[in-house]
C-alpha cells in the first residue's frame, strides 16, 4: 500500500512537471534525463511510469485535456455565466501554457494526440447539446455545437498567436457566434426544443435580444 502511494506520488510529480516543460518547451526540446534530475529522480523512473518519452508526452498531454475540460464540465451556476468562466479558462490555458494548447488544439499530423484532442472534443458537444436542447438527438444540433467547438479553438489560437484582437473582443466573439450557431441549427431544424436554461441565458445578455427576436419570428411563420 505505501509502495503504490509511493508510486502514485512519483507519478503525479513527473506528470506536473512535464506539463510544465512541454508547456514552454516543444516536444524535441524537453529531455527527460534533465527533467528526472530537476526532481531528483532517476530518468528510468520515466521509462517505469510512461514506457519512454512518447508515452509521457501523451499522458502529460491526455492529464491537460482531462483537467481542463473537466472543469469545464464539472461547473455549476447559469449558463452564460458558466460559458464565460470558461472562455476565461481557455484563454489562460492559451496564454500561459502555449505549447501544450498548441499540441492539442491546432491541426496536428500525430494521430494520437488528435484521438486525445478528439475525444475531450466530443464530450464537450455531447455536454453543450444537452445544456442548449431538449431534443439532444437532432444530428442538426450537434452539428452546429461541433463546428462551435472547432470555432472557438481556431479563434483561440488565432488570438495567442497575433493578438490582433483584445481578450475581451474574443469573449464577445465566442458569445455571439453561441447564439448564432443556436439560432442556425432551429432555422435548420425546427423540430429543436430549448432547454429553459439556454433561454434563460438569452434572457439574461442584451446581445441576445436580436436572438430572441428571430426566434419570436420563427414561432409566427411557423404557426
Amino acid at each position: 500500500m505505501v509502495g503504490n502511494r509511493r508510486g502514485e506520488a512519483s507519478r503525479a510529480a513527473l506528470l506536473a512537471a512535464g506539463k510544465a516543460a512541454f508547456s514552454s518547451d516543444r516536444y524535441e526540446e524537453v529531455s527527460i534525463v534533465d527533467l528526472a534530475r530537476s526532481l531528483g529522480v532517476a530518468a528510468g523512473s520515466i521509462s517505469y511510469h510512461f514506457g519512454g518519452k512518447r508515452g509521457f508526452y501523451l499522458a502529460v498531454l491526455e492529464q491537460a485535456a482531462e483537467e481542463f475540460w473537466g472543469y469545464l464540465l464539472a461547473m455549476r451556476g447559469p449558463a452564460l455565466d458558466r460559458l464565460n468562466r470558461g472562455i476565461d479558462r481557455l484563454l489562460d490555458e492559451a496564454e500561459y501554457q502555449p505549447r501544450a494548447f498548441e499540441a492539442l488544439f491546432a491541426d496536428v499530423a500525430d494521430a494520437e494526440v488528435r484521438q486525445i484532442r478528439d475525444r475531450h472534443r466530443d464530450r464537450v458537444t455531447d455536454a453543450l447539446v444537452v445544456e442548449v436542447s431538449q431534443s439532444a438527438s437532432s444530428p442538426v444540433l450537434r452539428a452546429a455545437i461541433s463546428g462551435f467547438v472547432s470555432f472557438i479553438e481556431g479563434l483561440v489560437l488565432h488570438w495567442m498567436r497575433t493578438r490582433a484582437i483584445g481578450r475581451d473582443q474574443v469573449k464577445e466573439l465566442v458569445v455571439g457566434t453561441m447564439f448564432g450557431t443556436i439560432l442556425a441549427a432551429l432555422r435548420t431544424d425546427p423540430s429543436i426544443e430549448l432547454t429553459q436554461r439556454a433561454i434563460d441565458a438569452a434572457l439574461a445578455d442584451p446581445r441576445a435580444l436580436a436572438f430572441l427576436g428571430s426566434l419570436s419570428t420563427m414561432s409566427t411563420t411557423t404557426e
